[in-house]
């Protein structure tokens, strides 16, 4: 099975500022209009580092706020959380940082200190809503930069509904009906995991003890020193894939390949594009 997944990439920054309107907001010599766009494209990176999070804690919610010092050239000189990020997306914060790290801003010969936020929702949760986060006093020098988007996503669910009569053995073909919903965990995990690390390529063997009802009883990743974050999030996941029921049940082995394909000059991510993988299943009964 192969899934390929586009590398995030910051826009490439205008050479030059344009000029600011009468009365932009600035921090030094950045200027609202010039930063805004910038920090706007973030928010696709961050939505897959939250929709893989969703693995750990589906209903998890709510904002958090980060500093960056940007320096002379427009490259990110340092990026902090600031305040109290909801307990629960405490964990989440690395992958935050390092998508704002991967942007690019023109250099304005200047030092900038910019803040910027961001809320998030689970689709779990009908009706919630997350207001943007107050801002705290800004620091001398410091452009708050406000965040038009609340980023809402829905945590992977298989999508396979499992037969209600068991099959006598486990076969390929019921091993099939489930390729697709490992390709969406796979693509989930990996999305996240290219934020973090760009270059993240790699192949690994997802070896699945399913029980007579469909469930997996157990999951593991070989080599067993394949990294994380996608080590983790493919285990978390994969204990919610669902089977046909089979009255004995198989060991089921999915080799699994990630590749890394460019994004648009944009920054924006491809749609990911997993080859077929029907011919990487090697399902085994007990």
């Amino acid at each position: 099975m192969r899934v390929s997944h586009s590398q995030w990439i910051s826009p490439t920054p205008p050479p030059m500022p344009p000029p600011p309107r009468r009365g932009s907001r600035r921090s030094g010599s950045m200027s609202l209009e010039v930063a805004q766009p910038i920090l706007v494209s973030t928010n696709e990176p961050v939505r897959a580092c939250y929709k893989a999070f969703l693995a750990f804690s589906p209903q998890a919610g709510g904002s958090i706020v980060t500093l960056m010092r940007i320096g002379p050239s427009g490259s990110i000189d340092d990026v902090e959380t600031i305040g109290s990020p909801d307990p629960s997306l405490a964990i989440m914060s690395q992958c935050v940082l390092a998508a704002l790290r991967t942007r690019r801003f023109p250099g304005m010969g200047a030092p900038s200190l910019v803040s910027f936020p961001f809320s998030f929702r689970s689709g779990e949760i009908s009706g919630q809503t997350v207001p943007m986060p107050t801002l705290p006093p800004p620091r001398p020098g410091e452009m708050q930069v406000p965040n038009p988007e609340n980023i809402t996503v829905r945590p992977w669910r298989p999508a396979l509904i499992p037969a209600s009569t068991p099959a006598h053995v486990m076969t390929r073909e019921l091993v099939d009906a489930v390729v697709p919903d490992v390709q969406t965990l796979a693509d989930t995990c990996y999305a996240a995991t290219l934020v973090v690390n760009p270059a993240a390529e790699g192949d690994f063997t997802l070896r699945v003890a399913v029980e007579p009802s469909g469930n997996v009883n157990r999951l593991d990743i070989t080599p067993a020193e394949f990294p994380s974050p996608m080590r983790d999030c493919v285990v978390t996941l994969g204990r919610q894939l669902h089977f046909h029921p089979s009255l004995t049940g198989a060991i089921v082995t999915l080799p699994v390949s990630l590749r890394r394909i460019e994004a648009d000059a944009s920054g924006a991510s491809a749609s990911s594009a997993p080859a077929p993988a029907a011919g990487g299943l090697m399902p085994v009964s007990r």
